[in-house]
């Protein structure tokens, strides 16, 4: 599913209304429509049939007035209340307004229990809200009733899911149109409760107005995924060379490979140290090991000799998991990346060992994939995790455009991002399977394990990187529904893979 900002749904607002000669007036008549369904439903599921519209002077607060004709319309107790001068209400939302008091409903403050409506803010604001409308806020959080948002919930920065001041905590937030990146990256997100995407009407493809990015769900997935063909053999899904480990860190190679093995690669070799090689070969008998060359239990220089003939056989290379950040490791890593004339996947130390050195990276020739987390995301890129989080969209793109790469920054609402060297609509992606559980030492080895699976299996590097991020997720919330979020290891996660593939390819 398409994904717009704010600029760019205002830019199909304007495109429809003036070229396609849909009245505005219409647009806010099946928003407002949409929102009241959903009111109704969440009515239902309480037993409140008294509905306490909150509305602000934009059209957000003139979807609100269409809400509360249809309710006051299907029977509902209505009242609401209108945050800000109503003298600056115009157009669209004044018309509506103006039906709403010719059918004898003038504003009035709440009484009783209510579901309550956020029709404040919408998309257009900005910043913290202040004066009326952040004590409106305040209210609504205080008063512990379940709330149904117009668009965003007010507060949330519709763009980057940041909150900068008081926010409104939605049960359902109805959003027109496309879904809004803030919805779906945190902290947003956690308040936007249940998110409902209405058209409203409209086919907004028609506008011509390209959008940001996908969120990708199940449909994206299920097309995504390779078919195996009854004649297969091992061969015909690719062979994953995994680089990495060092003294004490056998485990992350061991679990990538397990990651590349449970999603579909025909053959997979772990290239570590000879000093770990004996302990992954007992982790994992169904891949192959090659011992290289170690400098006190880790990967340097001279291990390079050992691995032409990997290299040679290989489809894809994977490097990082457990490979130590001495700085013969970083030397080696970087050496690699150099050499290396597969389609990379780059995770964890081998991440840290490129921070800085962008051009060894932007002049590969076959495709790279970076899947950092916000802390190693902030290193490459030289700043700090907060300022990651507080952009997850931008700090992907970044990363993106300076590595000359394709950027997972993994996470609560995992990004996936091109270069802009090679631009198309929908570069970026928003992958939100997974839960807390997640949060495990291993599981993002897992996930490089299955990039460079479905990269050796021939999928195209964008669409295996989030195919990836989403079948990764997907085991996530299987081992969770299996085991609960507290006690789930990546381990969990990778055996749960062969069963969100099986549900995928149902």
């Amino acid at each position: 599913m398409h994904i717009a900002t704010t600029a760019q749904m205002r830019e199909m607002d304007r495109v429809a209304i003036e070229k396609l000669g849909v009245p505005g007036v219409v647009l806010m008549e099946n928003a407002g429509a949409a929102v009241a369904r959903e009111v109704m439903a969440l009515c239902g599921h309480t037993d409140l049939r008294r509905v306490h519209l909150l509305c602000g002077t934009g059209n957000n607060g003139g979807d609100g007035f269409v809400a509360a004709r249809h309710l006051l319309l299907s029977g509902h107790g209505v009242t609401y209340e209108i945050l800000g001068d109503p003298e600056r209400i115009q157009g669209d939302a004044l018309t509506n307004l103006r039906i709403l008091r010719s059918l004898g409903l003038e504003p009035s403050s709440r009484s009783g229990e209510a579901v309550l409506v956020d029709a404040l803010l919408g998309t257009g604001s900005s910043g913290a809200p202040r004066g009326a409308i952040a004590q409106a806020i305040r209210e609504i959080r205080a008063s512990g009733l379940p709330v149904v948002a117009v668009d965003v919930p007010s507060g949330v920065d519709a763009d980057s899911g940041t909150v900068p001041g008081e926010v409104v905590r939605a049960d359902v937030t109805v959003t027109f149109g496309y879904p809004k990146p803030g919805l779906l990256l945190y902290p947003g997100a956690a308040f936007a409760g249940r998110v409902v995407v209405d058209a409203i009407g409209m086919d907004w493809s028609r506008t011509g107005v390209p959008t940001c990015c996908r969120w990708y769900g199940m449909t994206e997935a299920r097309v995504a995924l390779p078919r195996r063909p009854r004649d297969a053999h091992k061969g015909a899904f690719g062979h994953v060379l995994i680089i990495g480990g060092s003294a004490g860190m056998s485990g992350a190679p061991s679990l990538a490979a397990r990651g590349a093995l449970r999603s579909g690669a025909g053959l997979v070799t772990v290239a570590t140290p000879r000093s770990v090689q004996p302990i992954v070969a007992a982790n994992i008998p169904e891949a192959m090991t090659v011992p290289l060359a170690e400098d006190h239990g880790t990967l340097a220089a001279e291990s390079m000799d050992g691995l032409a003939a990997s290299l040679e056989r290989a489809t894809v290379c994977c490097l990082g998991p457990g490979l130590g950040r001495t700085p013969q490791a970083a030397a080696f890593a970087r050496q690699c990346v150099a050499q290396c004339t597969l389609p990379l996947v780059m995770d964890a130390d081998g991440l840290w060992a490129i921070a800085g050195h962008e051009a060894i990276v932007r002049s590969r020739r076959a495709p790279t994939v970076m899947t950092p987390h916000p802390g190693e995301c902030a290193h490459l890129l030289g700043t700090d995790t907060a300022t990651v989080q507080s952009n997850r969209l931008s700090a992907a793109r970044q990363l993106a455009d300076r590595y000359g790469c394709i950027a997972i920054l993994k996470g609560a609402g995992t990004v996936i991002c091109h270069s802009t060297a090679s631009p198309q609509q929908d570069s970026c992606t928003i992958v939100t399977m997974g839960n807390p559980g997640m949060a495990t030492g291993g599981s993002g080895d897992v996930l490089t394990g299955v990039v460079g699976s479905l990269l050796a299996q021939g999928l195209p590097p964008y669409e295996a990187a989030c195919l990836a991020a989403f079948v990764h997720g997907l085991a996530g919330d299987i081992a969770r529904n299996c085991r609960g979020e507290h006690g789930l290891i990546a381990g969990d996660i990778a055996e749960s893979l062969a069963d969100a593939l099986k549900e995928l390819g149902q």
